[in-house]
Formats: C-alpha cells, structure tokens, sequence
C-alpha cells in the first residue's frame, strides 16, 4: 500500500471511537475476541451467497447454526443462517411469516426495535402496537388481538433501552393456541440469557424450548464476541425459508433463500472461531464478569444520588436524569459514549466486556459533576 494511502486510512481511524478505551458505554457491540478476527482475515474472500464456489465456508456456517441450536434448545427441524444482524434477521422473519400466513398485520411491543418500522415500510405491514406494563410487553393484552389475519407477533429478549425480558413464556403459549407466530428478538439477549440461566441469575424461558416460539434472531456481534456484522436468523423448521426463495440464475447454486444476495462467509468463520474457542463455560464466565461490573455501576450510580429506572435483567442499565441528550453531549465531550434512552428520560449504559470497574467511578464523578 502507499504511504500516503496508509496515512490517509489512518488519520481517518484517528477520529473514531475505541472500544478498548472502555469509555464506550452506550453500545452493545464490543472489541471482537483475537479468535474471530484471526478466523475473519483468512475467510475474506469467502460468499455464502454462492457456496458451491465455498463448501467449506458452508459447512462453518451450518456448524456454527448447529452449535448455537443447542444452546436454544431448538427442534432437529430447526435451520437458520448467518446475516448481517439483527436488522436484517428481523427483516427476514417477517418476511417468512407473511409469506407462510399470507397476512401483513404484525404485532409488536411498544419497545421493540426500530428495524420493524424499517421492515413495515419496506413491505407495507400493518404493524399494531401491542402496550406494555413495567417496561415490558403486556401478555395479558395479547389474546384480544390475536386473529386469523395476524401473520406474527414480535417478543424482545434484551430490550434495547433497558435489557428486559418480555413475558415470552406466556406470549409463546397465546400464540401457541391461536396458531399464530411468534418472533423473538433476542440480538442482545441470546448470549446473555442461556448463561444467566447457567449461573442462577435468571429463570427467564425465551427460546425454541417454548413450542410457540417461531422463529429467533440473534447477534453474534453483540454479546457472541464475533466481528461486525455477525447475526443469526433461526427457525423452528427450516422449510419455511422455502417459502422466501428465488432462483439466482448468475450464481453456480442457482437458488437463494436469503435476503442478501452476497452474504460474509469471513462472520461465519469468524463466529465459529470464537464459539470453539471460548466454549459455553467462556461465555459464562464472561457473562459473570459484565453482571458483576453492572452490579458495581449500579451501587455507585445509586450512592452518587441517581435513580435507576429498573433493577437490571441484564447488563443494561437505565440512569434518570434530566435532559438525558444534553448529558450525553456534555459528557462526550469528556471522552464518554452513552446511550440515551428518551422514553424513560435516561441514560443507557452497556456493561459489555470492555467495560471495567476500574473505570466506573471516574464515570459516576464526570455524571455527578455534569448534572450539578
């Protein structure tokens, strides 16, 4: 590469924000382990969107949807595919399930992401808002609105703002017996809440153990220690992707079942990486590590005299103060990213495992001094 180029690139680096500084507490994403990122630079060249040109690239990815299938408890019908997040995961499953109920009504909670208003828009949904009680989704209020012309119904596990965990157990069943779909999107829970239950911090059932949960979505990239972008999309029988197919006349498969036509194979070697090599007992340790940081931040916060909107499920917190966006700018201007969380008039804050305690107090003293 030249100089000049290679000054260029890394003037342009210079601006952006590091992980390993640990000041980034706003975000769900995190420094990928050494493994993922050794795994991504040998698979570059590699398209799971014409795997006949990389069988073996294919098997990686079937390998890491196996492993991860294990994990939530998923059926041997269930199959699934690398995608490029939870965005496109979301996308996609509704995408099946409009086209298995051949409806475009959606139900969705209050918080859920902002990746289904992208996918109402993209394929005229009718999305009706399913209302929340404590910050999660009302499952009583569920069964009045479950009809034949509902095509899914959405649960989060690891709400964006806060980390909770909607009643998905109860939703699974309403769904189950009106014969609707449920989605669950767990992009940030899905490799947070299988080690809670591991650890004895949570007894919160959200996956394929439930025979109403449909299909699931989640994020590699986020709390799986793998590269960007890193997601996965998984459904309780694999067949139905048949029902999104279409033929791919320039590539050597012939057929794609698949939103994106060029997919990484570099993030499926990548995520198989970091899953053989952390194994699940890495995971739990590394999941006891961020709830033990979240459940120093939250003493810290609370003794510095800020409230928290709820106790955390997760290592998310939500920190009331006023005027949460100008909080946050005055305190990037000291070197920290925080989240804002509007509806609740709070700061979100990440616990993910960049974040250490060393570095905790001297947030809560710049918080304090920002909100005097």
């Amino acid at each position: 590469m030249k100089k000049d180029t290679w000054r260029a690139l890394q003037r342009a680096h210079e601006h952006d924000r590091s992980f390993a500084s640990g000041r980034i507490l706003g975000s769900m994403c995190t420094e990928p382990h050494p493994a993922a990122l050794a795994a991504y630079r040998e698979f570059l060249e590699t398209n799971l969107g014409d795997p006949t040109l990389f069988p073996g690239t294919k098997r990686l990815e079937q390998q890491v949807i196996d492993r991860v299938g294990e994990l939530l408890h998923a059926p041997a019908t269930m199959d699934g595919q690398m995608t490029s997040g939870g965005t496109e995961s979301n996308l996609a499953a509704l995408w099946v399930h409009t086209q298995l109920r051949g409806s475009t009504k959606i139900v969705v909670p209050e918080h859920a992401h902002f990746s289904f208003q992208k996918a109402a828009s993209l394929m005229q949904l009718d999305l009706e808002t399913l209302p929340c009680r404590n910050h999660v989704a009302d499952s009583d209020a569920l069964a009045g609105m479950l009809d034949d012309d509902v095509a899914c119904v959405v649960a989060v596990a690891g709400t964006t703002n806060l980390g909770l965990v909607d009643p998905v157990e109860e939703m699974a069943g309403c769904c189950q017996t009106a014969g609707v779909p449920l989605h669950v999107d767990a992009a940030f829970g899905g490799f947070v809440l299988p080690f809670l239950r591991q650890l004895g911090l949570s007894d919160e059932a959200f996956d394929f153990s439930l025979p109403g949960v449909s299909s699931m979505s989640l994020d590699p990239h986020k709390m799986g220690m793998s590269v960007i972008p890193a997601g996965l999309l998984m459904l309780r029988d694999g067949e139905w992707f048949e029902r999104i197919a279409v033929r791919a006349t320039c590539t050597h498969t012939r057929r794609q079942l698949s939103l994106l036509g060029t997919r990484p194979g570099a993030a499926a070697a990548a995520t198989y990486a970091v899953l053989h090599e952390l194994g699940w007992t890495g995971y739990r340790s590394m999941v006891a590590a961020c709830m033990e940081t979240t459940r120093h931040a939250a003493e810290r916060i609370s003794e510095a005299g800020f409230a928290l909107v709820t106790e955390p499920e997760t290592n998310v917190l939500g920190v009331r103060v006023d005027e949460p966006r100008r909080v946050a700018e005055q305190l990037a201007e000291l070197g920290w990213m925080v989240g804002v969380n509007e509806s609740d008039t709070a700061l979100r804050l990440v616990m993910m495992p960049h974040v250490k305690k060393t570095l905790i107090d001297s947030f809560v003293s710049d918080l304090a001094m920002v909100t005097a």
